[in-house]
């Protein structure tokens, strides 16, 4: 099991180490530089270009500029472009702000996903079935910013509330602590429903497929025929060797705190990860889109990793 472990950790290691080469390139082929003269300002003259370039080592060879933009941003030294502003200080704060939302929207997700997806294949062809199947096929198929907006329109006409940004305009002048906070779980729970929505659709019906596929197995049909209740034979026997797929796909679910909100932050005024890293993009501010992604590198790595334990769990074939 150790060796097992450690032979994870050495290959994620070295798996970082060539994606980290390969952002650098790819942001780098990518066309236009960005140091180039914008015609539209007039500040940026060409000296203010080449006083740029080397502040920021970008006269110096592409590998050199690679030892140095990590070096600085293992050390905290790299800025962003935009505002010269910590790079790692400004992924921290959006990153706060983006946790609540995933971790709310996740638990929503994966609480009903399960129970809509097995239940489905109990009941599989019979009327609950059929409506869950529609329901989830409806939801796949409706964009997520028009459900956004429909669901904002109804949300303020019904109930007069606001919901767009982390909570309500001048909220902190003079209002109680209890409902400070109630403001922001109101704020949380609207972005965080409609980020589940589509996840919910979509895992059930890779619950409900891999139960019906466990459910013909040679060994559930002889639990049935030993006179095993049902309960047993479906939540004992079928779910925990239907969760081995499942395991994979909770450990890749991390990087959805960088690019799986970027539609609902920008609806909803919600400075996330997310919202961040498309105005970076905009902007050509490399430090923050590089970073953005080894973030997201080191995310997907680590959520592969808790994959690898948690096969040891389910599985225990592996331990062997």
């Amino acid at each position: 099991m150790i060796s097992f472990i450690g032979r994870s950790v050495i290959q994620k290691i070295i798996t970082l180490f060539f994606v980290s080469i390969v952002s650098f390139l790819i942001i780098h082929i990518a066309p236009g530089k960005p140091s180039q003269v914008d015609p539209m300002n007039p500040k940026f003259t060409p000296e203010v270009v080449e006083r740029f370039r080397k502040e920021f080592h970008l006269d110096k060879p592409l590998h050199v500029q690679y030892l140095y933009f990590y070096k600085n941003l293992f050390t905290g030294e790299t800025v962003s472009w935009k505002d010269n502003q910590s790079v790692l200080k400004k992924i921290w704060e959006r990153f706060l702000n983006s946790l609540p939302l995933f971790i709310v929207g996740t638990i929503i997700t994966w609480t009903l996903s399960f129970p809509i997806g097995i239940r489905s294949a109990i009941f599989r062809g019979q009327f609950y079935d059929r409506s869950a199947t529609f329901l989830s096929y409806l939801l796949i198929s409706i964009p997520g910013f028009f459900f956004a907006y429909v669901l904002i329109i109804f949300v303020v006409n019904q109930f007069h509330v606001p919901v767009i940004g982390m909570e309500t305009f001048g909220i902190g002048d003079g209002a109680s602590l209890p409902h400070i906070f109630m403001d922001r779980i109101w704020h949380l729970l609207l972005p965080s429903v409609l980020g589940a929505t589509g996840g919910i659709a979509v895992l059930s019906r890779y619950v409900r497929s891999q139960m019906l596929e466990v459910e013909g197995q040679d060994y559930i049909r002889t639990a049935r025929a030993k006179g095993l209740p049902p309960e047993q034979v479906h939540y004992k026997h079928a779910l925990r060797n239907a969760l081995l797929p499942f395991v994979t796909m909770f450990g890749l679910i991390l990087p959805g705190l960088i690019g799986g909100s970027v539609i609902i932050e920008s609806i909803f005024s919600w400075p996330g990860m997310g919202r961040m890293a498309y105005e970076a993009i905009l902007a050509r501010d490399y430090p923050i889109i590089l970073t953005v992604n080894f973030v997201s590198a080191v995310l997907v790595l680590a959520g592969t990793f808790i994959s690898d334990l948690l096969y040891l769990i389910v599985d225990p074939r592996i331990r062997l």
